[in-house]
């Protein structure tokens, strides 16, 4: 998305493998290097795969309510990080 400008001058964040790389390109953003996922406006970002889920499930509880995302949850026996900054893949969690 950063190639895009969609993001300039708004928070984000990404793969933190890739985080140097990712915002030495796109300088515009502002990248935040310590969260699962970054909400700003319209856009989501996320910093990985399982994050993406996290980012999944708070996307649902915002736009349809805790019942539907706890339902999803349960559907995928999964165990959501409800916290965006509890990042244990940041560098200062590593």
């Amino acid at each position: 998305m950063g190639a895009t400008g969609l993001l300039d001058g708004r928070n984000a964040t990404t793969n933190k493998m890739e985080y140097s790389k990712i915002a030495s390109e796109y300088p515009s953003v502002n990248w935040i290097e310590h969260a699962r996922w970054v909400v700003d406006g319209k856009y989501w970002t996320s910093s990985g795969v399982s994050a993406g889920l996290d980012l999944g499930h708070a996307y649902v509880t915002a736009k349809f309510g805790e019942e539907a995302a706890t339902k999803i949850q349960r559907t995928l026996e999964y165990v959501a990080n409800k916290d965006p900054s509890n990042d244990p893949f940041a560098p200062s969690s590593v």
